[in-house]
């Protein structure tokens, strides 16, 4: 879909929406990496005899190398698009994915999973989604997070159920492939809609409109004042607002990883059946639909920081609802409440960073950010392997997952939001 100024004129719907449209559907079509990869656990545990702790070591192996090439990853997109790394990360995941579909050892499955895949994701999916629609929205921002959130969340529900019921009538490998298949097919044409910023294109963040005054020649001489917070990447970095953000998200990104990882085997362990526990987790991510729906709504009006510390209070009554689930009500119990909870802080995380720190490095700040948080990712998933195979359960790990969720909400409660200043953008070419 190209811009042109009497789309700009005519369209009813602000074009930034279709770019998060887009992003929304890539992140959804993500979700067999972030939800459905647990659903290839069970069976690779079943034909290997890997201990879970190795096998949770490809997960430690992805955020390692996340964490290596996030500042590089960040800074490209700020500087040449989202839309040419999201195509580049789509058809690296793709192949990935078939690739990864002739593992035939523990060291094929680090390599493949733990590097190729990941550089795909971290390219692609990880960074280039949000990053694009904070540049198209500032008053709008958390309504556009929650979009792409909601678009991670229907792929969550729908893919965990599929590949589960894929790989037990045609096995794992086959599953892998279509994982690849359906990552390029979905992927690749909504990558295409993706536009770097609204500026380039004649319009405002938020499809705000504007009067062009006219100079002494008759023609627009635009300078159209808008309040935004906009801090280099210095300015960044030296502000205590980064390295307290980065206390909560890493506590929230290791947690998550935890739970997400090892959720599918746990409950299999705990007596309910494969399917089951395969659907249940596409269940918990479709309760997080309507928390991600409503907070993006609610990061728009209210505190950000407060509403962090109120829902994580959810997440943490439903991860000791899934660290004793051993009937299938219990189960369900977990998923509405701690999928509904989780799903309300996604967009209120990746928002609440563009107001700390702006949108025109918001994907470089991200990546510098990634290999900070690196160390702390790779020992959470290892971690929960090391617990069961030591233990004999995940209990130590849920409580632990309980203690940092509590830890982590609370450093939120000390960000100091920037006032934001008003700023002049000038009318740029209307061409794509």
């Amino acid at each position: 879909m190209s811009i042109t100024t009497e789309t700009r004129k005519r369209a009813k719907i602000f074009y930034g929406w279709w770019v998060v449209i887009g992003a929304s559907i890539i992140s959804g079509i993500a979700a067999i990496n972030f939800y459905g990869f647990s659903v290839f656990i069970p069976p690779l545990l079943k034909m290997f005899g890997w201990s879970r702790a190795q096998i949770s070591l490809a997960a430690s192996i992805s955020r390692l190398e996340g964490g290596i090439e996030g500042p590089i990853v960040g800074w490209l997109i700020d500087k040449i698009g989202a839309r040419v790394m999201a195509i580049s990360g789509l058809i690296v995941a793709g192949l990935g994915f078939i690739w990864f579909s002739r593992v035939n050892s523990l060291l094929s499955y680090y390599l493949i999973y733990g590097v190729f895949l990941s550089i795909g994701f971290q390219v692609g999916f990880s960074h280039a989604t949000y990053a694009v629609a904070a540049k198209w929205f500032i008053k709008k921002r958390s309504r556009a997070m929650s979009a792409i959130a909601v678009g991670v969340g229907v792929g969550g529900m729908i893919m965990p159920p599929i590949l589960g019921w894929l790989i037990e009538n045609y096995g794992w490998r086959n599953a892998a492939i279509f994982s690849g298949v359906a990552l390029m097919a979905i992927g690749l044409p909504a990558a295409m809609v993706m536009r770097p910023t609204p500026e380039k294109y004649g319009l405002l963040p938020d499809g705000e409109l504007h009067e062009e005054p006219k100079g002494q020649n008759g023609k627009a001489t635009v300078i159209v004042k808008t309040a935004e917070v906009n801090l280099t990447v210095k300015e960044a970095l030296k502000s205590a607002n980064f390295w307290i953000l980065i206390i909560g998200q890493v506590i929230g990104s290791v947690t998550g990883s935890v739970v997400h990882m090892h959720q599918t085997v746990h409950l299999t362990d705990m007596g309910i059946p494969y399917r089951a526990a395969a659907t249940a987790l596409g269940f918990m991510v479709g309760a997080s639909i309507p928390g991600r729906i409503v907070g993006g709504w609610l990061g728009d009006i209210f505190d950000k920081r407060r509403l962090l510390l109120l829902f994580c209070i959810g997440e943490c009554i439903g991860v000791y609802i899934l660290s004793i689930a051993n009937t299938l009500p219990l189960v369900y119990l977990f998923v509405i409440i701690y999928g509904f909870s989780f799903g309300v802080s996604i967009p209120l995380r990746t928002s609440l960073r563009g107001d700390l720190f702006g949108r025109t490095n918001f994907a470089t700040i991200q990546g510098i950010m990634s290999p900070i948080m690196m160390p702390f990712g790779v020992i959470g998933p290892v971690f929960a392997g090391w617990v069961y195979d030591y233990f004999g359960s995940y209990q130590i790990a849920f409580y632990a997952w309980i203690f940092g969720a509590v830890i982590g909400a609370i450093s939120y409660q000390f960000l100091r939001i920037p006032k934001p200043e008003v700023v002049e953008l000038p009318n740029a070419s209307l061409q794509p």
